[in-house]
Formats: structure tokens, sequence, C-alpha cells
């Protein structure tokens, strides 16, 4: 009986060469027919390289060509080369949905060879609204310093965005700072893109009047949001058409903003202010509302040890009620908190500092599964109060923030004293876990002023009331000072929301949750689910890098080596069996 065999006619070397012929052209028919098909699989845990439906959708919806040219090439640091290289795979996966639509270049700002020439590169940069890092190399002759643009300019017909991708205030980023910007890349990108291609912006109000938080110590968030919407400040003044108009043949007023915030007022609001910002709500207008309940500061305790905090009298307490929520008169003590630093006992000649826990600054972890909430930092308050929601059965009431199991709060007045880093507060015996801070208020509000005002002002056509209104979304937060952002006067400089002078670094989710909350208040929800995502910084163990280097070391060199002669040893014993195999016959 005889097999069925390779048909051979000379050496076993030309047997080898048909193999190998046909192998290659197996490969090259696989590859021309897989040319007609594309298969792109994520296999990262976190689905880093796989593009969130909202920014599929936008870059599907492009109808002309963005055009991005991207600063962060030429000699970087790996850190650095890491963000370009997430920049470049990101727009690569930009161009799977949009086609020809984006387009995207890498410069390297320093390129020339001419001092000159680039200095007026790095003019032209900066007037575009790039920053520059100033990054130290080390080389062979010591350290060179080198000057990058960790930005990008986005262009949608006649309109230029300038986008950061590093997002950090320190000179040198650190692994961290990267992996942070990694994480917000697709954010970034996807709202330069929105920024540069919509054609109408959202307005924002910031109130002013009545000594609100304004300025360098809200600049950073006015900033962000000035990113995407117009701000401007607003001083209502008693003018009934300060935030909307009459339309002549409406019922009704028309709004100028979209949104209204007020930012830590600590004056009472006039009576025909708060009429004014009711009817603004009552049109379908969004307030995110930053109130604080009581007069607490940490100046008054620089010259005394204690000081007596009484409540504010801001008038829009009837305001709040009618929507349905209530700021109490009350400051909450945390044992989850930020920390201070005092002066202690002198210890020679020199007084001691030293770092306390301050139970009046709560430091809250997002508990609530909400998008404006959702994977952020935890969120940094000073002298907060707790919130109440009043039953109010067309409004839907959400809580966003709570304090920790380990909490209370002080009722009017509060005596706020620094011996409280030496007592014993009472943590275990009288908490009342988990006290709201943070309310979201949705549906069609009632006015508060609803059969309070005589009907020859509430049927005048010109004023234009309106009794039951549009459904919208309010925001309370029982904390003024959650907006604001430390200053350094003397330097003339401003930073980062949520930067703790401590740690000397952005370690709070303040920023995030602002800008999720007027993400969401003017229905920009999409903006909210590309910034959740999460990349790991997945870093080695430096005390597992230390003691197992030499076993780590010996591994990598000799395994393969090993391997190689286990698997050449074994063809020649397969290639000497087959050769001494008797020939069929």
């Amino acid at each position: 009986m005889s097999t069925l065999k390779r048909p051979s006619s000379g050496s076993p070397r030309k047997g080898d060469l048909f193999e190998l012929v046909l192998g290659i052209g197996i490969v090259l028919l696989v590859l021309f027919i897989g040319s007609f098909f594309r298969l792109r699989l994520d296999l990262t845990s976190e689905k880093r390289y796989t593009l969130r439906p909202a920014t599929e959708e936008l870059a599907k919806g492009l109808e002309d060509i963005v055009y991005v040219k991207v600063y962060l090439t030429g000699a970087l640091p790996a850190d650095l080369e890491r963000l370009s290289q997430a920049t470049r795979d990101l727009l690569d996966e930009l161009r799977v949905h949009a086609g020809d639509n984006i387009q995207y270049s890498f410069i390297d700002p320093s390129e020339s060879t001419d001092q000159k020439t680039r200095n007026e590169f790095y003019d032209q940069l900066q007037k575009a609204g790039l920053t520059y890092s100033s990054i130290r190399l080390r080389e062979k002759a010591g350290y060179s310093e080198v000057i990058v643009f960790p930005g990008a300019l986005v262009t949608y017909r006649d309109r230029t965005v300038p986008v950061q991708l590093l997002k950090t205030q320190l000179r040198t980023p650190d692994a961290d700072i990267v992996n942070r910007s990694i994480n917000n890349l697709e954010y970034e990108l996807a709202s330069a893109i929105r920024q540069a291609t919509s054609m109408r912006r959202p307005r924002i109000a910031m109130l002013t009047g009545h000594r609100e938080a304004s300025g360098m110590s809200v600049m950073d968030m006015v900033n962000a949001w000035k990113e995407l919407y117009d701000v401007e400040e607003v001083t209502i003044g008693e003018r009934i058409d300060a935030l909307s108009r009459k339309v002549e043949g409406m019922n009704y007023r028309v709004n100028d903003y979209d949104a209204l915030v007020v930012a830590k007022p600590d004056s009472t609001l006039a009576a025909r202010d708060l009429y004014v910002i009711d009817q603004f709500v009552m049109n379908g207008g969004k307030v995110l509302w930053l109130v604080d309940a009581m007069n607490a500061n940490l100046d008054s305790l620089r010259k005394n040890q204690f000081s007596i905090a009484t409540p504010l009298e801001l008038g829009i307490d009837e305001l709040l009620f009618a929507y349905g929520a209530r700021v109490n008169k009350d400051i909450i003590l945390d044992q989850s908190c930020a920390p201070i630093e005092i002066y202690t006992q002198p210890y020679g000649n020199q007084r001691k500092l030293e770092r306390f826990p301050w139970y009046f600054e709560p430091v809250l972890i997002p508990q609530a599964e909400h998008p404006i909430v959702s994977n952020i930092d935890p969120v940094h308050l000073r002298f907060a109060s707790t919130l109440d929601t009043i039953g109010t059965d067309s409004i839907r009431k959400t809580i966003l923030l709570t304090t920790s199991p380990r909490s209370y709060a002080q009722r009017n007045p509060v005596r706020i004293s620094l011996n409280v880093v030496e007592m014993d507060m009472g943590f275990e015996k009288r908490s009342t876990p988990h006290l709201p801070v943070a309310v979201l208020l949705e549906g069609p509000f009632t006015s508060a002023y609803r059969d309070r005002l005589p009907a020859n002002f509430t049927q005048d056509p010109n004023v234009g009331y309106r009794e039951q209104g549009k459904p919208t979304a309010q925001l309370v937060i029982s904390d003024g000072d959650v907006i604001i952002n430390r200053v350094d006067a003397q330097k003339g400089m401003y930073y980062m929301l949520g930067f703790d002078r401590y740690a000397n670094a952005k370690i709070y989710g303040n920023r995030e949750l602002l800008m999720n909350a007027m993400n969401y208040l003017l229905d920009d929800r999409s903006l909210i689910s590309i910034r959740s995502r999460t990349i790991l910084l997945r870093q080695l163990d430096p005390e597992r890098i230390a003691s197992e280097r030499t076993r780590w070391q010996l591994v990598n060199i000799a395994v393969p080596v090993l391997l190689s002669i286990g698997f050449g040893i074994l063809f020649n014993l397969a290639r000497r069996r087959r050769a001494a195999a008797p020939k069929a016959s």
C-alpha cells in the first residue's frame, strides 16, 4: 500500500525551497484578502484605544476638514514621548471615523538651528495661546535645557483653537502628570473640535454686585469655562432686563444667558434682583449656586485664636426653598479633612510649625454614580454647611456629595478655634454619617413669587411674568469656597483649582466637579462621558526592582539564548530524522 506524499524530484533542498515559496505565496494571498477588511481589537482592560461613542459621533459628523498641528515632537524625555505617541494614536483613531476630515501633522518648534528663527516661532505659538515647558535633558557632557510646547492648534475653516495637551503649572512634568494628561487627551481634543466647529457658544453670567468671589480667586475655573463657553460678569442692579429681554409678540421673556453662577456672595441680594433670578429660572435658565450659610473664614484666626461664625443673611433662602433645597445655618466638622499648619510651643529659640487635621475643611470622596461626580478626585470644602431637600413633587432631587461616616454639624452660632486640632472631637459617639452638601434639582420649577405679586404687575405684558417654569436644572453646593483657587499675591499668579500647597500638586477634584456641573447643566453630557475614562499608570515596584534586579537581568539575558539553542537543536534533530527516513518506492 502506498501513501500520497509531496512529489519530489531532485535534492531535499529543492523541496525546502518549494515549501518556502508556497508559504510566502499563502501569506501574500492572506494579506491581499485582508486588505479588503478592517479588523481592530482593543485588548487593553481600560479600552484606551477605543473612542467614546460621543467622540465617534463628533468625528462622523464633521462637514469639513479639521486640521490639527501638534507641536509635541522632537527631542523629548520618555514621559513626553509617551504623551506624543498617545496623541498620534488618538488622531489615527479619529481618522478611522472621520476619514479625510481629520488631518494632522507633528511639528518640532525647535527644529531650526537658528536661535532667532526659533524664538520668533516660540513667540508665534505663545500668541496663538500655547504655553511652553522648560525641560532638562541629561547628556554625556552634562545637562541641556530644551523648550517644548506640549500643545496643538485645531483649525476648522477660519477658526483656530489652542489645546494644551499637558495640564500642569509645573515646569518639569512627572509621570503622574503625564498620565493625567493622557487620561484627559480625548476630552481635550474632542472639546477643542467641538469649540472650533460649533456655530454658537453658550453664555454664562457670573453674578456680581454682592461681593461675590471674583478676579484671580476664581480665575482658573473661569478660564476653564471660557474654553467652551462665553463667560462674562453681570450686575443685576435691580434691572429687570439684566438677564433676559422681552421680545415683541411673545408672552414671556427670553433669556440672554444660558446659565448663571452665584459664587460666594456675602451681602444681601435686593428683592428685585431675586425676582430677576427667579424669572431667569422660569424661562429655562440654569443656575449654579455656590453659597455660604455662615460667615466663617480663616482670616479672623490669624490675629485671634478663635472666632464666632454667625449666619449670612443673603436673602436667597425663600428662593431656594421654593425650588426644593435649604442651606442650613450650621458648619460641618469632618474627620476626613484637609490639614492645617500651626505654630506650636517654641522649641529652643524657634517656634515649631506642625501639621494637624483641620476638621472645618472636609475632603469629600464622591459616592454617587451621577456623571457630574463620577470618577473625580476628592472634593475640598471650607466651612461647608448641611443641605436639606424640600418635598416638591415636580422636582427630581439628586444628592451628589456627602460627608464621611464620621462627621457632624454644629448649629449657629459656631465657635471656630485653632484648639480643635488638639481636642477629642468625639466623632465615634456623635457622628451623623453622610451629611449632604451638594444637591442637583431638575424639573419644571414653580416661581417663588407665586401668589405674592399684585395682579397689575403679573398681567403687565411688558413684564412677561411666568409662574410655572420650563424644565431646567439647578445645582446647589453649600460652600462658596469650592470655586476658590489659591492665589500667590506676591508673584501675581494663581494656581489650578484643586492645588494643595502642602502636597505641592493638584490633588482635589474641585475643578472637574464644577466643569462637569456646567457641562451637565448646559446639556454637554457627552463631554462628561469622555472625561470620565481612566487609563491606569502601571508603574514598576521600586522595592522589587532593587531586590530582584539580578534575577530578572539573568532571565532577560539567559532565557532568550537558551530558547534559541533549544529550538536550533530540535530543528536539526528533525532534519536528521527526516533525512534518515526510508523513501517510498
